[in-house]
């Protein structure tokens, strides 16, 4: 063999064995076709924050979220009033 047919196999075998079979194959999983229709829906301008995408459990989460949030706030006031204020002693 000549040194320039030894290039043009090393040449060919490099590129084959750089090359992934998923960029030569025209077949797409069926999860990657899932996850792509998944980024699209929260991908969509809808004016929605992505939160909030996801639908009806969303939104009860989110809810559930605020309400505890602001009941911890008035639980923190009223320990501060409390504390700030103590009952008096009568002895």
């Amino acid at each position: 063999m000549s040194a320039k047919n030894v290039a043009s196999l090393v040449l060919q075998s490099s590129r084959q064995f750089s090359r992934s079979s998923s960029a030569q194959s025209a077949n797409v999983a069926d999860g990657y076709k899932t996850l792509k229709n998944v980024q699209a829906k929260y991908q969509k301008p809808d004016g929605k924050p992505v939160f909030l995408k996801g639908g009806a459990t969303d939104q009860i989460l989110f809810i559930t979220t605020s309400v505890l949030s602001v009941v911890g706030c008035v639980g923190i006031g009223k320990l501060i009033y409390e504390l700030s204020y103590p009952p008096k002693n009568e002895e």
